[in-house]
C-alpha cells in the first residue's frame, strides 16, 4: 500500500488527490470498515476499489451506483467528519451492489431516518463516531440528526436507541 505525501501545501486538485489517498488508506485500515466488509460477505479488498469522489452536489454526501460521492465543501472540514459521512456511504455502496443499484418499495415509501437502508449507515456512522470521538461525542450527534429531521418525544427516544445499536 502507499500513501501520497505532499512536500508543500498545493491548492485544486493536488488536494483532492491527497485526500483522496488519505481517505483511501484509512478506509483500507480501518476496523469498522473492514467489519462492514465482512458483514455483509464482501471481502475486504472492496475497500481497496470502492470509488471515492469529491463532486459539487446538493448534500453533504451520496452514494450512485456504488460509487461514494463527497461534497467538495467536505474538503475544509476536519478528517474525522469526512471519515464518518465515507463510513455512512460505504454501507450504501454495499447495499447497492447487492441490490445491483435497485432500492427496495419500502424504501421509497418511509420517513428518511426510518428507511432500513438509512438506519444500517447511520448506525456504521454512528459507531465510527463513537470510536473516534467517544459515546458522548456520537450521542451529541444522533441528538442534532434526530433534531434536524424533527424527532422528538418518544419517537425520538426509539428512534436513537436503534440509532445507537452498533455503539460498543
Amino acid at each position: 500500500m502507499f500513501v501520497a505525501v505532499a512536500k508543500k501545501k498545493e491548492k485544486g486538485l493536488f488536494k483532492k488527490i491527497m485526500l483522496l489517498s488519505k481517505i483511501r488508506a484509512e478506509l483500507m485500515n480501518d476496523s469498522i470498515a473492514k467489519d462492514i466488509c465482512k458483514e455483509n460477505n464482501i471481502d475486504a479488498d472492496f475497500l481497496a476499489g470502492v470509488p471515492v469522489t469529491f463532486d459539487d452536489i446538493d448534500v453533504a454526501a451520496k452514494t450512485v451506483d456504488s460509487q461514494i460521492i463527497l461534497n467538495t465543501k467536505l474538503i475544509k472540514k476536519p478528517f474525522d467528519i469526512i471519515m464518518r459521512y465515507v463510513i455512512h456511504e460505504l454501507v450504501h455502496a454495499i447495499q447497492h451492489c447487492e441490490s445491483n443499484g435497485k432500492s427496495s418499495k419500502q424504501d421509497k415509501s418511509e420517513d428518511y431516518l426510518d428507511k432500513e437502508t438509512e438506519v444500517e449507515a447511520f448506525q456504521q456512522q454512528i459507531r465510527y463516531e463513537s470510536k473516534i470521538n467517544g459515546e458522548e461525542s456520537a450521542e451529541e450527534y444522533v441528538d442534532g440528526l434526530l433534531d434536524y429531521h424533527g424527532m422528538d418525544g418518544k419517537r425520538g427516544d426509539k428512534k436513537k436507541k436503534e440509532l445507537m445499536e452498533e455503539v460498543e
